[in-house]
């Protein structure tokens, strides 16, 4: 009688299933200082400089030619209806960490803690991601493959596609850059956290985010957005900050300098391990 009485309570008194391990870094104050104030500068910046009218970089690369003349659209409504796909998908991807931030370890894991750290990894991650490629977009200055039917006329009349901006910033490309890095974040957060409660289904999670990043990256070569080389500069660099910083400044901080035993392990699971393997995919 004793053990059936006991046994609702134990199960009441297990709490959250994620916990934020005491030897990640959480969130700083500082850190929401800094992602805030470059991001806005990036913005500030990208909004009030003003570039030449013309590309620094007009011509694109063998590899490039080579690509668009079997990759892209030969319709202009298609090359719009993949482009439009392109940011219904990347949309997608960038809410997907916060999403499950808020609703899996917020909501489903009643876990305010975790939530509110999860949070912090993806909003670094993509402010980051979002003010390196406006600055680089700005100073390359390069020429998209669709510039070249840009007529005088187009110019004038369409420019937000022939515009100095429309025309002038495909390098590198800014979709492909936040697909990946969100990508990364996902694989990254579901490789230390059993955020949808199985290896399975969190490596299922890394895979189908990579497809969906690179659906994006190819859509807008399909589009004639970007070059094959903006796309592919483009994920690298996403993918970089997307698993670079959660790890540097979260998953791979150690509190305890000069620990052998902390520094030797500091992944708890094979699930981490998976993913590095996947990575270098």
């Amino acid at each position: 009688m004793n053990l059936s009485m006991a046994s609702p309570a134990c199960a009441q008194d297990e709490g959250p299933r994620l916990r934020w391990d005491d030897d990640w870094a959480r969130g700083h104050p500082a850190s929401w200082v800094v992602m805030t104030t470059g991001a806005a500068a990036a913005l500030v910046f990208r909004s009030l400089y003003e570039p030449g009218s013309e590309a620094l970089l007009r011509e694109p690369t063998a590899l490039d030619t080579a690509v668009r003349q079997h990759v892209m659209a030969p319709d202009a409504e298609d090359r719009e209806r993949a482009s439009r796909l392109s940011d219904v998908l990347l949309s997608g991807l960038i809410l997907w960490p916060f999403i499950d931030s808020l609703l899996v370890a917020g909501v489903g894991d009643q876990n305010s803690d975790v939530a509110w750290q999860l949070f912090t990894v993806a909003a670094e991650a993509l402010a980051a991601d979002y003010a390196l490629s406006s600055i680089v977009k700005i100073f390359v200055h390069r020429n998209r493959p669709h510039a070249e039917r840009c007529s005088l006329e187009d110019r004038m009349l369409r420019p937000g596609r022939c515009g100095t901006e429309g025309r002038t910033m495909s390098f590198y490309s800014g979709h492909s850059s936040a697909a990946f890095n969100s990508a990364a974040v996902v694989c990254m957060t579901h490789a230390y956290l059993p955020l949808y409660g199985s290896e399975a289904a969190d490596a299922f999670a890394c895979g189908g985010s990579l497809i969906l990043a690179t659906t994006v990256a190819v859509l807008r070569v399909i589009a004639d957005r970007h070059h094959a080389t903006d796309v592919m500069l483009g994920a690298l660099s996403g993918a970089l900050t997307g698993a670079l910083l959660p790890y540097l400044l979260h998953f791979g901080w150690d509190p305890v300098e000069g620990d052998a035993d902390a520094t030797a392990a500091p992944l708890r699971s094979a699930t981490p391990v998976m993913f590095s393997a996947g990575g270098t995919f």
